[in-house]
């Protein structure tokens, strides 16, 4: 769960907030509509002042946890304080499901204005409504189910969110019962250029680009190693259409830049980091296997 960490990194590299080393504080809320009620916690940092917008990231978690564990396992929360940004925390209860996971894989929680997605939205529109966010980068991150159900987020609301972060996760509606769902998990989801042009069309009149960090490890046996590089490759054919809504590999999941390294410690993991630009030849996606 570390991986979320480097994601937050990353995605504020090139964003000048001030340091703070003072603790924030945590708040609790609700939100209910006609598809049922979730609870959340947000942590507010120290140096969060009303009237400065700051950045906001969505925080999903996955299977068999909670808010407090994703917090605790992720450590993220004293990177807001040093950055300022607010991080929130959806909590899927096991009446919901039965490992708590986010139900990713039903038709119904893959769709805007439907199930949990509209759950997710109503949360953060609330948090919105009460701290000064920064329209302009808020990000949805998530682990495992949260990943899966991160990837679908930024389809169904692109309006609301401005990149998606995935540690373990999974492609653009990969599985659509709990049969599929374990295939998808077990070896792949369905065709990544299918899925990306779904989920394009999932966007709807709110489609903008969607800048993707995914992270999975090698040995993953649970999600295989498979489905993060379908997530590139879903997005990378979103993009595609996203710039100038025609298939013609304006964008694409070919490398332009790949690095290897280690983490710098004692026992640190060896990476590979892929590196895919946009047509100007930004950075637009990255993917990060350990």
């Amino acid at each position: 769960m570390k991986n979320l960490f480097l994601i937050a990194v990353l995605l504020l590299t090139f964003s000048g907030f001030a340091s703070n080393a003072n603790a924030g504080t945590w708040v609790t809320g609700s939100v209910t509509n006609s598809f049922g009620s979730r609870n959340y916690k947000a942590w507010i940092p120290a140096n969060y002042r009303a009237g400065r917008p700051v950045p906001l990231f969505l925080m999903l978690h996955g299977c068999s946890q909670n808010p407090d564990d994703f917090a605790a396992g992720t450590n993220i929360n004293p990177l807001a304080d040093t950055y300022n940004f607010i991080t929130v925390y959806p909590e899927q209860p096991s009446t919901a499901n039965g490992s708590s996971c986010w139900n990713w894989f039903l038709i119904e929680h893959q769709t805007r204005d439907s199930g949990e997605p509209l759950l997710i939205a109503d949360i953060i529109r609330q948090v919105k409504s009460n701290y000064s966010v920064n329209n302009d980068k808020v990000f949805t991150l998530g682990m495992s189910a949260g990943a899966a159900m991160s990837v679908i987020m930024g389809a169904t609301y692109p309006d609301i969110f401005a990149g998606v972060g995935a540690s373990a996760g999974l492609e653009f509606r990969a599985g659509d019962n709990a049969v599929t769902a374990v295939i998808a998990q077990e070896t792949m989801g369905p065709d990544p250029n299918m899925q990306g042009q779904i989920a394009f069309n999932s966007m709807g009149t709110f489609a903008r680009r969607m800048p993707t960090i995914v992270f999975h490890g090698t040995l993953d046996q649970t999600v295989r190693n498979t489905n993060g590089t379908q997530i590139i490759e879903q997005y990378a054919q979103t993009n595609d259409f996203i710039d100038d809504g025609v298939d013609n590999n304006s964008v694409d999941a070919i490398a332009d830049q790949t690095i290897l390294g280690t983490v710098p410690r004692s026992g640190g993991l060896t990476y590979t980091q892929t590196i895919y630009n946009d047509a100007s030849g930004k950075p637009l996606m990255e993917k990060w296997f350990v």
